[in-house]
């Protein structure tokens, strides 16, 4: 491993707080502006899985627009693992340990984007993965589009500050 930046790596930086902004942008987009294409992009809800949109579309953007195309394999690995991780995190966080402080979401946020700087610049990922990270790209937005038009029932899919409302009960 590396213990310095490289030139490419520097030049993320930039990148990298655009991503922290847009994905803050994200969060209230929906709200904002209801239409269809705002709520492929945007979290429509507060549960744990549509969060993954403001981690996954800004550091697409990144990874896409400003990532160097050799560490492309990487930067596209290091988004999967991120978006596990969001996902992760956030369950034991909010459902686990029946955490709400908005404190700590913004927390995970943040660290979900950097970890992905960091992951991209470290991990040697071979280019030859790329046909299949390419596969796993198309399949991750094709259930994001599926899961936001219907999403299943479950704990990822439900808003958990719904927990003591009226509109969960099974009547």
């Amino acid at each position: 491993m590396r213990n310095t930046l490289s030139k490419n790596d520097k030049r993320l930086i930039p990148a990298v707080a655009a991503a922290l902004l847009i994905g803050m942008g994200l969060h209230d987009l929906f709200s904002l502006w209801p239409s269809i294409v705002t709520e492929f992009i945007a979290p429509v809800n507060e549960s744990i899985w549509e969060h993954v949109k403001i981690v996954f579309w800004p550091l697409l953007l990144v990874e896409l627009v400003f990532h160097p195309r050799e560490q492309r394999a990487a930067g596209l690995t290091s988004l999967f693992l991120v978006c596990t991780w969001m996902l992760g995190t956030s369950w034991l966080y909010h459902v686990a340990l029946g955490g709400r402080a908005f404190l700590v979401d913004i927390v995970l946020f943040a660290g979900s984007i950097l970890l992905w700087f960091w992951l991209s610049s470290v991990l040697p990922v071979p280019r030859s993965w790329l046909p299949v990270l390419n596969g796993l790209l198309v399949l991750l937005i094709g259930l994001i589009f599926a899961f936001t038009i219907t999403p299943p029932h479950g704990t990822l899919f439900n808003d958990p500050t719904l927990a003591d409302a009226w509109s969960v009960l099974p009547c």
